[in-house]
């Protein structure tokens, strides 16, 4: 919308995009326009067209409409584009399709009767509080996309009445007491941020979970908090850091009784690397689990011949067709799982070991010599364990 003479984010390049914008309007005045987008950094210049240009949205009937305003430095602003509550009445919400708003405030009005034909609504960076955000997702009875990111609440993000369209909801770097969501046909849920209650329990039919924490967990929140508000799971992946208070196997009746793949991306402190082996219970929580990713960042050293190595009872995982594990260093934790887990596998068919963790293809371990040298040194360890306890038909690959 700019000639390559403005700079951007001068004062010339925002006059020139807001010309060149109400240039374009005047052009199609009267016409029905489809799609409707401003992506900008918001200004105080710019907040003075915005009007006009939301009065353009509703007199056109736009169906998909962005108003993405997000600076690309967001720290320290905290003005945000006030909707004109022209937008929020009856005649324009009923056209809106799939609507994203970024760095804007909105109140609802009193006679505010909802989207009815909403299907995708994206919100970034939004001041709103927290009824007004509830009253308007409850009004949304066809929508199937849903994503919040960074609104700060600091209170329940919830939506009590049924959401029978909703197929996807992902929640990121919320500040939030928890979430709470009546959506029976939810496909797929998103959580990025610090750990909160999450209640799901009407979505029996959520088959896909990526969870993103950016505090600790436990081994028991795992396995007696998750399966509870996941039950019908067939694909989880869990990153957070982790907390391993014992090698043993946890007593635990919750199960994912429907999980075929799952990723761990987990990050430890050295004095947990020998409690590795407690992961056993995921596995034994999951009886259908097909394909599992390990992937483990922890400062620990290679298992000295000397350390006896620990097991557990027999379980067997009579579905697992598939173990990778990246950070793997062979430390004795790490060898104490991977001997259970192999040895529990009948139908194991591919099992891959990398060194390097998978985030930032660092070698673990602390190593700071060759890396030839390192993973020789691994190579060596495993396949000297793995040495009649890995079924010869059983594919190895020591990356």
């Amino acid at each position: 919308m700019c000639s390559a003479n403005s700079k951007y984010g001068s004062e010339q390049y925002t006059q020139e995009f807001i010309r060149n914008v109400n240039t374009v309007l005047q052009q199609h005045k009267g016409d029905f326009v489809g799609h409707f987008e401003v992506r900008f950094d918001l200004s105080r210049e710019l907040a003075i067209h915005l009007d006009n240009w939301v009065g353009f949205v509703v007199s056109s009937n736009v169906q998909n409409l962005a108003f993405d305003l997000v600076p690309a430095e967001f720290r320290g602003h905290n003005d945000r584009y006030l909707l004109p509550s022209k937008l929020l009445d009856s005649a324009s919400t009923s056209c809106l399709q799939n609507v994203q708003l970024g760095f804007v405030s909105f109140k609802l009005p009193s006679q505010f009767s909802g989207f009815p034909n909403l299907r995708k609504l994206d919100l970034q960076f939004i001041d709103v509080t927290a009824k007004d955000l509830e009253d308007m997702l409850s009004s949304c009875s066809c929508i199937a996309w849903l994503s919040i990111v960074r609104r700060h609440l600091d209170d329940e993000l919830k939506v009590d009445l049924p959401l029978p369209s909703l197929l996807y909801l992902s929640v990121a770097h919320c500040r939030v007491t928890g979430v709470k969501f009546n959506a029976m046909k939810l496909k797929s849920f998103n959580c990025r941020g610090s750990r909160y209650p999450i209640d799901l329990t009407q979505s029996l039919e959520l088959k896909d979970a990526h969870l993103y924490f950016f505090d600790s967990v436990t081994l028991e929140y795992t396995l007696s908090t998750l399966p509870t508000v996941l039950p019908s799971v067939e694909y989880l992946y869990l990153r957070a850091t982790a907390t391993l208070k014992t090698h043993t196997l946890l007593e635990n009746t919750c199960r994912f009784s429907q999980l075929k793949y799952l990723q761990l991306e987990l990050y430890m402190v050295y004095e947990d690397a020998d409690n590795i082996l407690s992961l056993a219970s995921i596995l034994r929580a999951a009886p259908l689990l097909e394909n599992f990713e390990l992937h483990i960042s922890v400062c620990s050293f290679a298992h000295l011949g000397w350390e006896p190595l620990r097991s557990l009872p027999r379980c067997p995982h009579n579905h697992l067709t598939n173990l990778y594990i990246s950070g793997f260093i062979a430390c004795t934790g790490q060898l104490e799982f991977l001997l259970h887990t192999v040895e529990n596998a009948p139908v194991l068919e591919v099992l891959t070991l990398d060194p390097a963790f998978r985030s930032d293809k660092k070698v673990g371990g602390g190593y700071d010599g060759p890396t030839d040298v390192f993973f020789s040194r691994v190579r060596e360890i495993s396949r000297r364990y793995l040495i009649g306890r890995i079924s010869p038909t059983t594919k190895l690959c020591i990356l």
